[in-house]
Formats: C-alpha cells, sequence, structure tokens
C-alpha cells in the first residue's frame, strides 16, 4: 500500500521507499532485454539499493547473466510444471551483508524449522470449539483495521485503514480471520496469481495479547484447503529469517525451505531478510 506499482513494458513492479527496493512480481518474458535496463535505470534514480524479482526458469538466464543471483527456488510455482526463482541485484554492495550474528540466528532458526518437518505424519490438527476460521469480506474491514492497528502500532508504515484493504480486494487479495469468541485475533492477507496457479501467503497479523500461541497454525492449516477452490498447485510465502514461529509453521505444515532472501524488507526501522517457503504436491 505504501509502494508504486508500475508497469514495465508488460511487467508488473513494486516500488518504493518502504523497502528501498524494487520487486519484479509479474515478468513478461518477450520484453526482458528492455525491463532489465529500465528497472536499472529508475533504482538509480531513486537511489534504491536492490532489485529483486520473481521469473520462471526459462527467463533466469538472462538475469544471471546481468548481474542478479539466485536467493530462492520453488519448484513448480508456475502452473505446477515450471519451477520459479528469486533474484536479487545489489546496487550497493552494503545491502547484500549480514554480519555474523544475524548469519548464525538465520541458520538456527532454519535448522529447527526443518527439523519440525514430518513428511509422513498428517499435520492437522482440529481447531478448538470456541475458534472460527472463515473468511472476510468487505464487511469485516473495521474488524482488521483495528487488529492491523493494535498489531503494528509501532509500524507507522503498515496498512492501517478500511481503503487500503479495499484496494488490495481490487488486486486478487484475500482475507482469513481466526476468531475466539467472535473477536478477531489473527488475519491473513493471501494473493491468489491466477494467470500462474500459485497462492501468496503475504501476511500475518496477530493480536498482541495473544502472540506465541501460534494461532497462524489454524490459518495456514485452512489455506491449505483452499488450493483446489482457487485453482492453484502452490502456495509460497515469507516469514522473517530470525523469527522461529512462523518457519516453525510452515515447516510442520510440509512447506518446503526455498532460500533466504537477504536484506529483504524493512520491518519497524530495521532490514530483514526473509525465508522462502513453499507447499505443492509434486513428485
Amino acid at each position: 500500500m505504501f509502494e508504486t506499482i508500475e508497469n514495465i513494458e508488460g511487467a508488473t513492479i513494486y516500488h518504493g521507499e518502504i523497502h528501498n527496493r524494487i520487486y519484479l512480481s509479474e515478468i513478461n518474458q518477450e520484453k526482458i532485454d528492455a525491463i532489465l535496463p529500465k528497472m536499472t535505470a529508475l533504482a538509480k534514480q531513486k537511489k534504491y539499493d536492490k532489485i529483486l524479482s520473481r521469473v520462471p526458469e526459462n527467463a533466469i538466464n538472462k538475469f544471471e547473466s546481468n548481474g542478479y543471483t539466485v536467493e530462492a527456488k520453488i519448484p513448480g510455482l508456475y502452473h505446477g510444471k515450471t519451477t520459479g526463482y528469486f533474484l536479487a541485484d545489489y546496487l550497493n554492495e552494503g545491502r547484500h551483508q549480514c554480519d555474523e550474528k544475524q548469519l548464525k540466528i538465520i541458520e538456527t532458526v532454519k535448522t529447527i524449522a526443518m527439523a519440525a518437518n514430518k513428511p509422513n505424519e498428517n499435520p492437522h490438527m482440529g481447531i478448538p470449539s470456541n475458534h472460527e476460521v472463515r473468511k472476510l469480506g468487505s464487511k469485516d474491514f473495521s474488524e482488521l483495521v483495528d487488529l492491523h492497528e493494535k498489531a503494528y502500532k509501532y509500524h507507522p508504515k503498515h496498512i492501517k485503514r478500511e481503503q487500503d484493504f479495499e484496494q488490495l480486494a481490487e488486486l486478487d487479495h484475500q482475507f482469513y480471520g481466526l476468531f475466539v469468541k467472535e473477536q478477531l485475533l489473527v488475519s491473513a492477507i493471501l494473493r491468489v496469481h491466477p494467470t500462474e496457479s500459485n497462492l501468496e501467503i503475504v501476511d500475518f497479523a496477530t493480536h498482541p495479547d495473544y502472540r506465541g500461541q501460534n494461532l497462524s497454525y489454524y490459518l495456514v492449516q485452512e489455506i491449505k484447503t483452499l488450493m483446489q477452490d482457487v485453482g492453484c498447485t502452490t502456495i509460497y510465502a515469507l516469514a522473517r529469517a530470525t523469527s522461529y514461529g512462523l518457519n516453525i509453521t510452515y515447516s510442520k505444515h510440509g512447506f518446503k525451505y526455498a532460500g533466504t532472501l537477504t536484506n529483504n524488507a524493512f520491518v519497524r526501522d530495521a532490514l530483514e531478510s526473509m525465508n522462502v517457503w513453499y507447499y505443492n504436491e509434486l513428485k
């Protein structure tokens, strides 16, 4: 909501000062040779120091030959058949650096999360009787605003207005919520990519009084059941690489680790690396 959405040669990009980067989310493969220099020029003009691109396998050679490096790989991201890649170009090498302490935390979180993956076990847990998960519509936006205001009290640039959720809905986003005694405690924002047959879990918001209870587990459980309904073969999500909870939740649900996006987003006033997780049932 605080980034500019722009079309460059048929490709969709997001950019802005909030993350000080460009994110190419939907590529026009016929125009890659024109897109790449225009993104670089825009990044230099705006003084952004990272360009992140999500592209199918047959596009990565042109990106790599232009200095991009692979940071994550998702088999079957496009229509359950074509592997997808996150590639990054760092215009400021400082953006690519993590101190030793942070690297150790990232590695520990990843190791513990991956150990929680039990591929031969059914991770389904019965939702408690006083809990309810349901899809949210425009009539729920006021409650979403209230939850986001509480959850992101110290994040001045996070979405907290009804018009923000209205705009997201127009951009193929869906919203789900976990209620306890009719109070919204956790929400999830999803983005459906119908032309790619995949679904992105964009964001979770949890009431501050209920953090640490792993309530997002039940939302992820519900989101997995949506795949057939929305025509998606793969779900993918980003989680802060230094945070145990959500990384472990994804792994417990059978999500696989795809890679780490270095210093990818600002959370509050600090740069955070993000782990990429994906779920599909490809052989």
